[in-house]
């Protein structure tokens, strides 16, 4: 008797879990369209023909209704993913649609394995391709004559799964720099253009037409912070701040090596450097083996500096009188055991208190 209580209750529970109303539910075709570009939406759990569309809060046109999906024309919105809500009566189905913001419409870039040529659905044609060995890619920049930009760029990458397409992002559409985007001419005139600052940019290193007190580089552990990044990133932050503070003054630390890869050894040591040299002559490098590059602040506290770096303390020691009390420390565990980070993090990095802040801002 039991046994049969048991087996008639299981079937009851697994009769009432397949059975359970489902939440509502929408997907979209394409998954990342342009403005103006009509996506179909299909639906669960939410009647179509009463339904009503807002992309990112603005109410779509919806062109087509059938049984179970609709086609909706994406509004005028801000690029990028955008929050969709599909209304009908008392239900809403909710989603994400990647929208193309400002891009060229007839132009698209592909990534592809190196050495590869195109495989090209119709619309598109070949305008150049490269070899990008420093990225380990392919670039191939091609032409778009079709209208439904999202719906063809699913169909390029469906040619081959090494494929990657994205449409070419246009920047400084209208021909606003980003200075004018926030606002630093208005800044500018009235006489706040950095005088007296100095900016560190940690970054993949800076070329030399940029003008700059002397740096460090804690990828080849030298003083020549040269940007090797393809097609340089790291110039173009410096670039950046000169455009929004031209007086200011920069101060070229590498951390990132050609690749793009950041190590947080190399980041640490950066940012050590950097506070350790804020008030002392910039010309003068810790040496190798001695200071920041050499010992760094992961393995524990460093050797203190060789000569020619007056001012400088070693990662968490104090520095001479007038400079900065301590540095910070390094990588370590937040919270003890278990990686109790804040919000989650693992790690934090920790730093001793500054006893004399200024100088490097």
């Amino acid at each position: 008797m039991n046994l049969r209580f048991w087996i008639l209750w299981l079937a009851w529970v697994a009769l009432g879990v397949g059975c359970s109303p489902q939440p509502p539910s929408v997907s979209f075709s394409p998954s990342r369209a342009a403005i103006g570009e009509e996506v179909e939406a299909r639906l669960s759990g939410v009647s179509a023909p009463q339904a009503r569309v807002y992309v990112s809060g603005v109410e779509a046109t919806v062109t087509v209704r059938e049984a179970g999906w609709l086609r909706f024309r994406v509004p005028m919105v801000a690029g990028g993913p955008q929050p969709v809500r599909v209304v009908s009566g008392g239900q809403e189905a909710q989603s994400t649609l990647s929208v193309l913001g400002q891009v060229d419409p007839q132009r698209v870039l592909l990534r592809l394995p190196l050495g590869r040529s195109p495989s090209l659905p119709a619309g598109f044609t070949l305008v150049r391709r490269d070899d990008l060995l420093g990225c380990g890619f392919a670039l191939a920049e091609l032409g778009y004559s079709g209208e439904a930009l999202g719906r063809a760029l699913e169909e390029l990458e469906a040619q081959d799964p090494a494929y990657k397409a994205d449409p070419e992002s246009l920047w400084s559409l209208g021909g606003q720099s980003g200075g004018e985007a926030v606002g630093a001419p208005l800044a500018q005139g009235r006489g706040h253009r950095g005088q007296g600052v100095q900016v560190a940019v940690l970054d993949t290193g800076v070329d030399a037409a940029i003008p700059q007190l002397a740096g460090y580089d804690f990828v080849e552990d030298d003083p020549v912070p040269q940007d090797a990044f393809p097609g340089g990133h790291g110039t173009g932050a410096a670039g950046l701040v000169k455009e929004v503070a031209p007086d200011a003054q920069i101060v070229p630390v590498r951390v990132c090596d050609a690749s793009g890869v950041c190590r947080a050894s190399r980041v640490v040591r950066g940012v050590c450097w950097v506070v350790a040299n804020r008030q002392g002559p910039y010309g003068a490098q810790p040496e190798p083996g001695r200071g920041y590059p050499g010992g760094g602040p992961e393995a524990g506290p460093a050797g203190r500096p060789g000569p020619g770096h007056p001012g400088s303390g070693s990662c968490g020691q104090p520095g001479r009188p007038g400079q900065p009390g301590s540095l910070p420390c390094g990588l370590r565990p937040a919270g003890g055991g278990g990686g109790g980070g804040p919000r989650g993090h693992p790690h934090r990095l920790a730093a001793c208190p500054l006893q004399h802040p200024g100088g490097l801002r």
